[in-house]
């Protein structure tokens, strides 16, 4: 068995799910005795998806289970257990504990008890220290898993809008409409893979691959008049007035039908055999196909138009994926800390950045605050944020120096990042018990303390900003005592750069003197205070940037 520090160490120290849990299961069947066990994990509401197991039969492994209820304590599976824990029953799994994150069961760890031999109350205590241990680090990779499936679908449509530009680029230097056309042909060919397919137009000759013309040309007016979105051939209404079409399709095999559309009106259909690697079009294909077989009937003006239309949407979509992937890394309520009040709050712009801000519970009761600042907007600023915070919750269980801590942070974003980007960033460790702060700012805005008696001072200490370089000189790190009423602000330049009609900044220095005459407010107040008093100065400019402040005072 591994000594429980190092077992911690082990588990907290990965982001990899499946060692994660197979770290997990091993520990506790080896100390346990039994060869049989299985880990679920939550993935909806009451639907759990066995994600490792031993001892189990293949079916019952990768398989999910639908529980009618999801018990918070470690019971016992019986033929009368409730509706969904018969399949574990069956599977010979006979104890079930569950996995509890943030008070959420995210999962269970399930064994079979050897006959006569039921767990004791000193396992049960080894079971729940385990699992204790190993529920962050699983809610952390799941979250990290999440992520990268995100990251996946976007590279997807990101090469797609990539693959579509550059045919844009090549169709708009041909002037001639059967170059045009024989072109879009061959490109058909290599991006969608058929051999079999027909440019049917409503005017002018029709193009023809494999696929019988003569039948085609006496039917092209009733698919023309048809087809006015992406179909699958089989999609077709079964009336009897689509009859003939439909057993043209039939014989000829074609699988699809999009639209090629020029100035909103449909001037032709794309006809599609069955692909080569076999299986239907999926929606997502027909969806690329369409966008692939319209950049063909654009003008050479309307083809600058168009590119301007790709660009924008693919801007758009960036800004709406960037948006749900920042604010679902965000806090969605911060902790209650004694003798403290916190608060804190992320107002997007329409550009979206790359500001990040955390509050989060370490090992030795103390509290770390976050605030960083990615460089950029849209999708890449959000991504290089979101590994930004998974990388400090994953820092934040080892319990390292913070200027350590640091250190290691900006050599791993220095490693995976260009040059022409960086993060500025700060953090601290809160001891509520000794009202102690220490922190490391690493090229961030300073955060301002505010005394009881309305003295300000900006805490500067630490480094580099992130991901400019490796580290060479150590970062510092700084500590200050908390009184009862002094304050701390934190926020980002969305704060002082904010500007007005005009073009100018509200700057640090506007900021430094107007929280200087807050003194007295609470924690919440004054940050309702800041935000109206920013509001107050860009009225009537667009927001350029994020704001986002995140404020704690001694009580």
């Amino acid at each position: 068995m591994l000594p429980l520090l190092e077992f911690s160490k082990v588990v907290n120290a990965s982001l990899d799910l499946r060692f994660v849990l197979g770290t997990l299961l091993l520990t506790l069947l080896g100390n346990l005795l039994v060869t049989k066990g299985i880990v679920l994990l939550r993935k909806q509401k009451n639907v759990f998806h066995v994600e490792n197991g031993k001892g189990i039969s293949k079916d019952i492994l990768h398989s999910e289970i639908v529980l009618t209820r999801v018990p918070k304590k470690s019971f016992t599976v019986s033929r009368s257990s409730p509706s969904g824990f018969e399949k574990l029953y069956e599977a010979g799994i006979t104890r079930l504990f569950p996995i509890i994150s943030h008070t959420a069961v995210i999962g269970y760890f399930g064994i079979a008890e050897r006959p006569h031999h039921p767990v004791t109350k000193e396992q049960r205590k080894l079971i729940d220290t385990l699992i204790n241990i190993s529920a962050s680090a699983i809610d952390k990779s799941m979250a990290f898993d999440e992520l990268n499936t995100v990251n996946r679908t976007l590279d997807g449509k990101i090469h797609e809008l990539k693959t579509l530009f550059e045919l844009g680029k090549g169709f708009s230097g041909i002037l001639e409409k059967e170059s045009l056309l024989r072109l879009f042909s061959l490109t058909l060919m290599g991006q969608v893979g058929t051999n079999r397919y027909a440019i049917c137009l409503k005017e002018g000759t029709s193009i023809y691959s494999k696929i019988d013309g003569t039948d085609l040309e006496s039917n092209k007016a009733a698919i023309c008049d048809i087809v006015t979105v992406p179909i699958l051939s089989r999609n077709i209404p079964q009336k009897k007035k689509f009859l003939s079409l439909r057993n043209f399709l039939n014989e000829q095999k074609i699988s699809a039908l999009i639209p090629l559309e020029l100035q909103n009106e449909v001037k032709g259909v794309l006809c599609l055999g069955e692909r080569l690697r076999g299986g239907t079009y999926a929606q997502s294909d027909l969806e690329f196909i369409y966008s692939l077989a319209n950049l063909a009937f654009v003008s050479l003006e309307n083809s600058r138009l168009f590119d301007e239309a790709i660009e924008k949407k693919k801007l758009e979509s960036e800004l709406l994926i960037a948006k749900e992937i920042q604010q679902r890394l965000l806090p969605s309520e911060l902790p209650v800390i004694r003798g403290f009040e916190v608060a804190g709050l992320n107002i997007s712009s329409n550009q979206v950045g790359g500001d990040y801000y955390d509050v989060i519970p370490s090992s030795d009761d103390n509290y770390i605050f976050v605030i960083a600042d990615v460089s950029g907007k849209g999708t890449p600023a959000s991504l290089l944020m979101s590994n930004v915070q998974a990388t400090v919750h994953a820092f934040v269980p080892m319990n390292l120096p913070l200027s350590n801590a640091t250190s290691r942070i900006n050599d791993l974003i220095h490693r995976n990042t260009g040059t022409d980007k960086f993060i500025t960033f700060f953090w601290g460790s809160l001891d509520p018990r000794k009202r102690t702060f220490h922190y490391v700012n690493a090229g961030h805005n300073p955060p301002l303390v505010l005394r009881k008696n309305g003295t300000i001072e900006r805490l500067t200490e630490g480094g580099l900003i992130l991901g400019v370089m490796k580290t060479i000189v150590p970062y510092k790190e700084g500590t200050v005592s908390l009184s009862p009423g002094d304050t701390v602000v934190m926020y980002t330049d969305g704060v002082s750069e904010a500007m007005d009609i005009n073009g100018m900044d509200y700057s640090e220095e506007k900021l430094e003197s107007f929280i200087a005459g807050c003194r007295g407010k609470t924690a919440e107040e004054m940050l309702d205070a800041i935000r109206n008093e920013v509001q107050r100065y860009t009225a009537g400019a667009p927001q350029s940037d994020d704001i986002t402040l995140v404020v704690f005072r001694a009580l």
